[in-house]
């Protein structure tokens, strides 16, 4: 049979679904991707990254999170610019390794003193220069872990830095080499996503590890297909999880929430602006933040968004709804317990692709025969709530 689909209009939903991003003042310099950050307190300093003429930067600039302003500060010399380098901060400093520029790979670290507006120069890790490494802080820690050399595309090795005496240690390997993986701690333990291993292949997994016993868990696989260039980060109880793009070369600009509790995944509201990757991403009790990067086609970027749940609408509870049959073939119902409002849903491929919309009841039957077998996610949403769950189509 002949797939003929007739896309329909989301109406009120096309309008809600922006509503949890705003647009802020842009980076206050040229456009780049492949920047760093670091947080202290109320302020994320960014910085380093590629520019638009293809030379590395090491400017740097405050943005306080209160007032959402931008301000320079001190840049790193001049030699030291750099693109794909770490940023970590202790209670009272921030901190910046390794990196590529035209010098080659970097193992180099240097430590920024807010107080003094000053960068001085650490111990380099003991260790071949890299770049696309990840990175979490838990406790007076931090973790540098995969990323790239000059021999290899993509690493396991796990390093350990202690920012109380300024030493390297060697930890047993991440569970896979990664390169361009994202990453953040929470509640005392570090979380590791996505990345290019070193067969070139881009990966969807999801990693837990535990310090007190040095040990990796996996986790509830991202439900799509695997990225690099993605920015991870805290919001409130959940991780957010933000653009990137995958090995056809498609960017991306789903923001997707994943509850540690529960251990699943929801999409939440796209950015309604153009698809991105290599941007800088951090957050506050207040949002998540993401500025620079690059879209589809490789013009960079100065832009600053900000998505928060208070602007956007309220996520509808997963036991509320339900969809029968699950798998099916030909028809799938939605039923809610809470309202019986009309509401307006999207289709979307694994890759993202929307591949069927509309509006209907709840207690309605939609009509997906037109569409092919596998793995795909539905997006429900009304006037006051919306929710993604996974369906089968066999």
């Amino acid at each position: 049979m002949g797939k003929f689909l007739v896309i329909i209009s989301f109406g009120f939903a096309l309008t809600s679904h922006a509503q949890g991003w705003i647009q802020l003042e842009n980076f206050p310099s040229t456009a780049r991707d492949d920047g760093t950050s670091f947080t202290i307190g109320d302020n994320t300093y960014c910085g380093t990254g590629l520019n638009g003429s293809w030379i590395t930067t090491h400017d740097f600039f405050e943005f306080n999170m209160v007032t959402e302003t931008w301000s320079p500060i001190a840049s790193l010399p001049e030699n030291s610019a750099r693109q794909y380098a770490n940023g970590f901060a202790s209670a009272n400093k921030g901190y910046i390794f390794g990196g590529i520029n035209a010098g080659g790979y970097l193992n180099d670290l240097w430590t920024y003193d807010p107080i003094s507006d000053l960068w001085s120069v650490l111990t380099p890790m003991p260790a071949a220069g890299r770049s696309g490494a990840s990175c979490f802080v838990i406790g007076d820690t931090a973790y540098i872990m995969g990323g790239a050399t000059a021999t290899s595309q993509s690493l396991s090795e796990f390093w350990a830095y202690s920012m109380t005496s300024d030493t390297w240690t060697e930890k047993n390997s991440i569970p896979d080499s990664l390169w361009r993986a994202a990453s953040v701690s929470y509640q005392g333990k570090g979380f590791l996503l996505f990345g290019r291993d070193k067969d070139g292949v881009y990966k969807n997994a999801f990693y837990e590890y535990t310090p007190s016993t040095g040990s990796w868990s996996s986790l509830s696989s991202f439900p799509g297909v695997g990225r690099t260039y993605s920015a991870l980060a805290v919001l409130n109880d959940q991780l957010v999880c933000f653009a990137g793009r995958d090995s056809l070369g498609n960017s991306y600009n789903d923001l997707w929430e994943y509850s540690p509790s529960s251990d699943s995944w929801t999409l939440s509201f796209n950015l309604p602006s153009a698809q991105r990757r290599g941007g800088i991403g951090f957050s506050s009790s207040s949002g998540f933040y993401y500025t620079t990067g690059i879209n589809l086609n490789n013009v960079r970027l100065t832009e600053t968004w900000k998505f928060s749940p208070l602007l956007g609408l309220d996520h509808l509870n997963s036991e509320a709804i339900s969809i029968y049959p699950n798998p099916s073939r030909e028809k799938l119902t939605v039923r809610l317990s809470l309202s019986h409002e009309k509401f307006a849903y999207r289709i979307t491929s694994v890759w993202g692709e929307i591949v069927q919309s509309g509006e209907s009841n709840f207690d309605e039957a939609i009509n997906i025969i037109e569409l092919g077998t596998g793995t795909y996610f539905i997006t429900i949403q009304t006037e006051s709530m919306t929710s993604t769950k996974k369906i089968i189509i066999y």
